[in-house]
């Protein structure tokens, strides 16, 4: 299959989906300050973070999900922390995750479990997925977590994520960008593998879907191989900029230089596989980096 069969050739229709999700992000699944604070020798840390997105990443692909849901279950634990707490049980489970990592790594899993049943054509058992987990929790455990959790964030489990933005971008661009389908499928292969390592680091977690987008478009551009594709694609893309309620070009600046320094040589499977661990032996890290601190 070409690689622009990926892309709706309806670009009205692509257009109002980018709007409507645009402002999804800008109101129902608007950004919040941070939820951690390095300086807090008690509190969870983005490296406890990015090793449970990277477990979560090790469950979708051996499940044969999409790596999206792990966008999604990573969405959900960020607004959920960062959000002010409409039960009183919501408000206790999230201020207990922010400094226990084993309750912050039950959240992740119920998210997760959360995020296969409404992405996912295949449904997973509790008990299977509790099997899964290793047992380290029980079913109770996390179907109790699950409650919670969507209680905590009003039952709203759709924010979009960057990888669906940057999709809709490319397919409004696809009509006025005449550049090979090999072109094409490198640029959308790139993007996928920046808005992925996006999941992973905490900074992302308080940046727009349709910022992280476009910071990794732009990244993508920039290797592309003639300066004719660059140049064309660069200046439909600035020109689309004005059409729809991005964040300032600032602030994606400040995202591309982040995804720039977040890309290296080596792959997402290569990084996962260093992340791959029992969730035995993350909650021994976690607090054995808790005793060092």
């Amino acid at each position: 299959m070409k690689p622009t069969e990926n892309l709706s050739r309806n670009t009205e229709a692509v257009a109002d989906s980018l709007a409507a999700m645009i402002k999804k992000e800008l109101t129902t699944y608007s950004c919040y300050d941070g939820y951690l604070n390095p300086s807090d020798p008690n509190m969870i840390t983005a490296d406890d973070r990015k090793k449970l997105a990277g477990w979560c990443y090790g469950i979708v692909d051996h499940c044969n999900f999409s790596r999206e849901t792990v966008a999604s279950a990573m969405e959900m634990v960020d607004r959920f922390l960062s959000m002010p707490s409409n039960s009183a049980d919501a408000a206790r489970v999230s201020d207990e995750a922010l400094i226990d990592q084993s309750k912050f790594q039950l959240l992740t899993i119920a998210a997760l479990y959360t995020s296969i049943k409404i992405n996912e054509k295949v449904a997973i058992s509790t008990d299977l997925f509790a099997e899964m987990c290793s047992h380290v929790y029980t079913v109770e455990e996390i179907e109790d977590m699950e409650r919670t959790l969507l209680i905590g964030l009003s039952w709203r489990c759709h924010a979009p994520t960057a990888h669906q933005v940057g999709m809709s971008i490319f397919s409004l661009l696809l009509p006025y960008v005449d550049i090979p389908e090999v072109t094409w499928g490198f640029l959308m292969d790139e993007m996928r593998y920046l808005t992925e390592l996006a999941v992973r680091d905490y900074y992302f977690s308080t940046q727009r879907a349709s910022t992280v987008a476009l910071a990794a478009i732009f990244n993508v551009i920039n290797d592309v191989s003639t300066k004719e594709h660059k140049e064309m694609l660069g200046s439909f893309l600035s020109v689309m900029m004005e059409c729809f309620d991005f964040d300032h070009p600032n602030q994606i600046a400040a995202a591309r230089s982040r995804l720039k320094s977040l890309a290296r040589p080596k792959t997402l499977l290569q990084e996962d596989n260093g992340d791959e661990r029992s969730l035995d032996d993350s909650i021994k890290t976690f607090r054995a980096s808790n005793r060092s601190n």
